[in-house]
């Protein structure tokens, strides 16, 4: 099993470059990740977007671009739309955004998986490498669905469980994080347990552990101590806003390393965010190309 990002890298070191499809880099940090990873012959970029804005990101990044060698779509829908279906085409083994709004995003992934019959849902995992944690933490979702129901909940843990399971956790344990621990009376009191029921009926390829919350999760040594070993392989945050506040933890705790990404059937789509410097875009790059490499191997295990 991958217990960490430094693993991810190194698989990443092994490949071929990889293709991506990179949306509107427009910016000098974007670019300057763009030219460490080639230089590390990591990805060979298909640059999309405002071939005038890119071409001069570039210039200030010291990477050579010519106009010409940039597909020009003005359009943001429509330039996100392209590289997914790049993407699904196999033209590309994965995507990433740049300045652009991940809604663009968003829209372009519900389209294509519906439109291959994957669902209709976009999720959002990030990815916690954590010191003196002995494996990988996933939290889903913690970017796109402000209030997801039951058979919502079950698409989105469906989907990190693929994850995981490109990671080589093959039976992840599960946790539902709960933003109030008084929601435990509640569920109690409507007769639901403490287990999303729709989930709680469909646990035969993971381990679905009591829903609880973050504090309980991580201090439960009789002592109080904390033990980050205790934390689940796929955290399912229950709204938006929970999601939101715990994956930026890692701001104010130190030694979490984050990455976030959309797993597709495809290959993952890259979500570094638009203030992002070159050394965090550079690390979500080198990442996905370890999926990808992942991706390949278990798609031919």
């Amino acid at each position: 099993m991958i217990s960490s990002l430094n693993e991810v890298s190194a698989l990443a070191r092994q490949s071929k470059p990889i293709k991506i499809a990179i949306i509107a880099p427009e910016d000098q940090e974007f670019m300057l990740a763009v030219k460490k990873a080639q230089e590390q012959s990591l990805i060979d970029p298909v640059l999309m977007g405002n071939s005038r804005l890119i071409s001069r990101a570039a210039e200030k990044a010291g990477l050579e671009y010519q106009q010409s060698d940039i597909i020009e779509i003005m359009d943001r829908q429509e330039v996100a739309d392209r590289a997914l279906q790049m993407l699904y085409q196999g033209e590309v083994r994965m995507v990433s955004k740049g300045q652009i709004p991940t809604s663009y995003i968003y829209r372009s992934i519900i389209r294509k998986k519906k439109e291959v019959g994957e669902g209709a849902i976009v999720s959002v995992i990030t990815v916690w490498d954590i010191k003196n944690c002995d494996h990988l933490v996933l939290l889903t979702d913690a970017g796109a669905n402000i209030a997801p129901n039951e058979a919502q909940k079950l698409e989105i843990v469906d989907n990190a469980i693929n994850a995981a399971r490109l990671l080589g956790c093959s039976n992840p344990r599960v946790t539902e994080l709960l933003s109030d621990p008084s929601n435990l009376q509640l569920k109690s009191n409507l007769g639901q347990g403490v287990k999303t029921p729709t989930i709680r009926n469909h646990s035969e390829s993971y381990n679905l552990t009591d829903a609880t919350s973050l504090k309980d999760l991580i201090f439960t040594d009789v002592d109080g101590r904390l033990n980050l070993n205790n934390l689940p392989n796929i955290l399912l945050v229950p709204d938006l806003n929970t999601g939101n506040v715990v994956v930026k933890l890692d701001f104010f705790i130190k030694n979490i390393t984050r990455v976030s990404f959309s797993h597709t059937e495809r290959g993952p789509v890259l979500l570094p965010s638009r203030a992002d410097v070159a050394d965090s875009i550079f690390r979500e790059l080198v990442f996905g190309v370890g999926l990808v490499h992942l991706q390949q191997r278990y798609n031919h295990g």
